[in-house]
């Protein structure tokens, strides 16, 4: 399947999450393509070293936002810095996970866990969606994960926050066609990357081959304007379709006790969770 022709979402593209792995890779390639990036993500020293490379691997503009999508306000800060642009294809790339017992996590990371997975990426898409349906062209691509097809212990809450996007992409699909606005969701499977690589799991524990960035970058721009969702592997493919034959409940606990296994001891749930009390 070739690569979309992606000049037709043109000028500006925007990227979050852009300053390593997935999102850096998905840059690079959208520049090849002679799209001007908007690069979003909190390392600007990673943003400056990206910005250098692609003016002069590929000659196309390069505007980097430092923002936080973990804090609200971010969404100003990028919304402001590209109101002058023609966004024709946004990205939707930065997360983050948690890893270990639900209850045993820090409420706050888990606010802004949602914010940036879940909260971010809505507010974005809805913001240059309907600046793209307007003019009738466009593209947006959520990126979630293979965890988006079913609930997975033990990482409970990124899990949900990827199905959110999954859900809101496939409807999205069909609320903008339409409209012209193409609409994706790449869900990667077990990717090298730093976000995988600093997770309290034993990755060699977990029936899962790993990808290069560059691989599922592919697979998502490939897929785009072609299809509503894409899963990248061939053995990712096969476990988010075993899902639509099992009864749900047993992926799910398939899943926490092959996790269970892989956690690190500093990520095993350990003695009893002081309860907590909330108030209105």
């Amino acid at each position: 399947m070739k690569t979309t022709n992606l000049s037709k979402y043109g000028p500006w593209a925007l990227i979050t999450g852009a300053s390593s792995g997935i999102g850096r890779e998905l840059a690079r390639q959208v520049a090849e393509h002679g799209l001007h990036i908007v690069a979003v993500a909190r390392r600007q020293s990673r943003l400056d070293e990206l910005s250098s490379e692609l003016k002069k691997q590929y000659q196309v503009k390069v505007r980097t936002v430092q923002a936080d999508l973990r804090e609200p306000d971010a969404i100003r800060t990028i919304t402001t810095a590209t109101e002058d642009l023609e966004i024709g294809l946004a990205i939707l790339n930065a997360g983050a996970e948690m890893t270990g017992a639900f209850v045993q996590g820090d409420e706050q990371a888990h606010l802004q866990l949602a914010q940036l997975n879940a909260v971010a990426p809505m507010h974005l898409a809805h913001l240059y969606g309907r600046q793209m349906a307007g003019r009738g062209r466009g593209g947006i691509m959520f990126v979630s994960s293979l965890f988006a097809y079913q609930g997975v212990p033990y990482v409970a809450h990124y899990a949900a926050t990827k199905a959110y996007l999954l859900s809101l992409g496939e409807a999205l699909h069909v609320e903008l066609k339409p409209f012209g606005v193409d609409v994706l969701v790449l869900s990667p499977g077990l990717t090298t990357t730093e976000m995988t690589a600093n997770m309290p799991v034993d990755f060699s524990k977990l029936p899962m081959i790993p990808q290069m960035p560059e691989q599922v970058a592919r697979v998502g721009l490939r897929a785009l304007g072609k299809k509503a969702t894409v899963v990248s592997g061939i053995m990712n493919k096969m476990m988010a379709w075993e899902n639509r034959l099992l009864p749900r409940a047993a992926p799910v606990s398939l899943l926490g006790f092959l996790l269970g296994r892989a956690l690190k001891d500093g990520a095993r749930p350990v003695g009893r969770v002081k309860a907590c009390h909330l108030t209105r």
